[in-house]
């Protein structure tokens, strides 16, 4: 890729600024003796776009000027800028001074020339620094010198990302997350979007503004608790330590530089800490009888108070934030339709109206067995690159927007990712080491997590696991939340049951009340029936047009419907609890065959979210599929025996020792509620014999 200044990518709507950004990562990556910090200045600069500290506490500083010609003008703007940086930079050494132009040097008598002006401008300026008593040297980056450093290895990705014409834009990010948010369908609603805690995470992942404050606000809150004990408390080297070691990591959680925070010594300390308060309280009361009621009252108050803060801390420094900021590697796992494709499909989307690049990519779109990089450069990004230069562009874009970028993976145990990703996992996520500006996310159903991701594979020093839960303890809030949206009356007792804490069973049996017309939810649940027959009805609808399985539903045509009640006659018939994925799609074939020459019907009831698909350990790992939702299974089959068996002028036939329905009682029981709503009175016999009905 030849390197033209003139095509350098904008960056915050200006070339200029592109170019110091791009002498900053080039400055960060430069191999000085001794370099022990470096530091990235944000406008106004003091003279310098970027400095290095050294270990004796030297500091060299760049100064860049996006400037392609010089003049008089030019000279006395790089003076003025030495003279700042000499002012605000009491120990700086050394100055480098970038522009994208070569010094001419012809050496002609009679004629002064670039390289001429650069010498007599350089004595000039080191004479100015002697008379204030410093000694500055001066070293020149020009357009061979960069193009020198950007032509290496390890710059390839920042070459291809500063001078690429339309690959890794802001409209090729949000490109790309579009489109991978539209393929996800049903699996991301935004105006369904209910903010979990989860979400900070992947600031912490980010290492961005919201992380820095959330860090603040904990740390300020155990400061300001510890900070109300007495002097003689303060004066003690517990005390002092921990808050000597908790200043310094908020300067650490503040910087933009991607430092590492020292947990364990926090860690370490805050047990200490704790120690010394119980310690201290038993000393306190050993005094009680020398202070007035209010002092050992308000001391012991505060006591109280500081604990309550650092058991607080400690909770928020042993969960997986402090440390996905320090390793940001995570592998969230979570239940079939618990909200992880949403989760990532809105903090994608998040990202990129921040103007904050994301790359969102789906497990559904890696089907062939060919290595991940191979599926994702070749077919997901369409690029021409290998993945280093990816991952190194990526890096580049990071870091000049000054906080990681997130690299995520969806459900890699989708598509084909059974068979391939457990011999290259270790090595993808290794390829991620040599860029610290990236953070890698990947999504997996919990019951993959053996065979594709296990401990001894990826241990726990490698990858953080976080586990999604969906909305569990906040089911109320979310469910209010849901109703509100879809006009639904809130019950007003809460919806206790725990498939309330799924947002797809959420989802689903919002639009399916709707749907029937209904805007409260049905005493006992008795008028589930109706919502899920109003729901496979919108299932039918969706898969009947000619670009899908061409069939009319409403001339009883209801192939959703044929199928589902194939499959529990399949189930009941074998005594199965789950159906092995390719005999649930024989089933389905032979049926939308009558129909349609389309196959695949299977894969879209597990896209639409009426059944799912997983892995069946102790069958060799064979895949299988089951309903999606218990309840919504058990209506169905119940109302299926009822309609096959059930004669409803003489029903206690069916309930007899011989009859058709006397094996299958506990179904037709455990959901009473079809049973009323058919107008059928179970048999006195079989009444008396189960116990209440809950």
């Amino acid at each position: 890729m030849s390197i033209g200044w003139q095509n350098i990518k904008s960056f915050n709507n200006s070339q200029n600024n592109a170019f110091e950004e791009l002498i900053c990562q080039l400055a960060r990556e430069e191999p000085i003796a001794d370099k022990k910090e470096f530091y990235r200045i944000a406008a106004p600069d003091g003279g310098v776009e970027a400095y290095c500290v050294l270990e004796s506490g030297e500091e060299c500083g760049w100064q860049a000027k996006y400037f392609s010609s010089m003049g008089s003008s030019q000279w006395s703007q790089l003076r003025e800028s030495f003279e700042t940086a000499l002012r605000t930079h009491p120990k700086l050494t050394k100055y480098y001074i970038c522009i994208p132009l070569d010094r001419q040097d012809p050496r002609r008598e009679n004629q002064s020339w670039f390289m001429d002006k650069w010498n007599e401008k350089t004595q000039e300026w080191g004479k100015y620094a002697n008379d204030l008593g410093r000694s500055i040297t001066f070293e020149y980056w020009g357009s061979s010198e960069l193009i020198h450093r950007l032509s290496k290895e390890e710059h390839a990705g920042r070459r291809l990302f500063w001078f690429s014409k339309e690959e890794f834009s802001d409209k090729w990010f949000q490109s790309h997350i579009e489109n991978s948010i539209h393929n996800l369908g049903h699996r991301y609603t935004p105006e369904l979007n209910f903010e979990l805690d989860i979400a900070k995470h992947f600031d912490a992942l980010s290492r961005n503004d919201r992380f820095r404050g959330y860090f603040k606000n904990r740390l300020h809150t155990l400061l300001k608790n510890l900070k109300k004990l007495d002097t003689e408390f303060l004066g003690q080297d517990a005390a002092r330590n921990l808050i000597g070691l908790l200043d310094r990591e908020f300067e650490i959680s503040q910087k933009s530089e991607l430092l590492y925070f020292d947990i364990e010594a926090i860690q370490k300390d805050c047990k200490f800490i704790i120690n010394s308060l119980h310690e201290y309280q038993n000393a306190l009361k050993n005094k009680e009888s020398e202070l007035s009621k209010d002092t050992f009252n308000y001391k012991n108050f505060n006591i109280r108070n500081a604990y309550d803060a650092i058991y607080e801390f400690q909770e928020f420094i042993n969960e997986p934030t402090l440390v996905l900021a320090n390793l940001p590697i995570m592998l969230l796992s979570g239940e079939a339709g618990i909200g992880k494709s949403h989760l990532l499909a809105d903090i994608a989307s998040k990202r990129i109206n921040e103007n904050k690049s994301c790359v969102l990519l789906l497990g559904q779109h890696l089907t062939s067995e060919e290595s991940p990089w191979t599926q994702i450069l070749n077919n997901s990004l369409r690029l021409e690159c290998n993945e280093k230069e990816l991952l190194g562009a990526l890096n580049a874009r990071a870091e000049a927007q000054g906080e990681r970028l997130l690299f995520i993976v969806d459900a890699i145990n989708e598509g084909r990712g059974r068979y391939f990703w457990n011999n290259h996992i270790r090595g993808f996520i290794n390829d991620f080491s040599n860029y610290p500006w990236l953070s890698l996310v990947l999504s997996i159903r919990t019951s993959y997590e053996t065979l594709l991701t296990p401990k001894d594979l990826i241990p726990d020093d490698v990858i953080i696991r976080v586990v999604h839960h969906g909305f569990e303890n906040v089911e109320y809030q979310a469910s209010s939340f849901f109703f509100s949206q879809y006009d639904i009356e809130q019950p007003s007792i809460p919806l206790l049951h725990p498939e309330f804490s799924n947002p797809l069973f959420l989802k689903l049996f919002c639009e399916g009340l709707k749907r029937s017309g209904q805007k409260q939810i049905p005493k006992g649940y008795g008028g589930i029936t109706s919502i899920i027959d109003f729901f496979l009805a919108s299932v039918d609808e969706k898969l009947s047009p000619p670009s899908f399985f061409d069939y009319q539903p409403a001339s009883g045509k209801q192939l959703v419907k044929k199928v589902i009640n194939a499959l529990i006659q399949h189930k009941l018939q074998n005594d199965l609890s789950i159906i092995p994925y390719d005999s649930a799609v024989d089933i389905a074939n032979s049926i939308v065959s009558k129909y349609s020459d389309r196959k695949g019907f299977i894969d879209n009831l597990i896209s639409e979210g009426v059944l799912s698909k997983n892995i069946y350990w102790k069958n060799n790992n064979e895949d299988i599929i089951y309903f999606a939702y218990e309840r919504f299974e058990d209506h169905l089959t119940a109302a299926y025996l009822l309609e096959s068996y059930l004669d409803k002028s003489n029903p206690e036939i069916a309930f007899q020792d011989e009859g058709a329905l006397a094996q299958y009682v506990n179904h037709i029981y455990r959901y009473q509620g079809i049973v009323e709503a058919l107008s059928i009175q179970l048999p006195e016999k079989i009444d008396k014999e189960l116990p209440d009905y809950p």
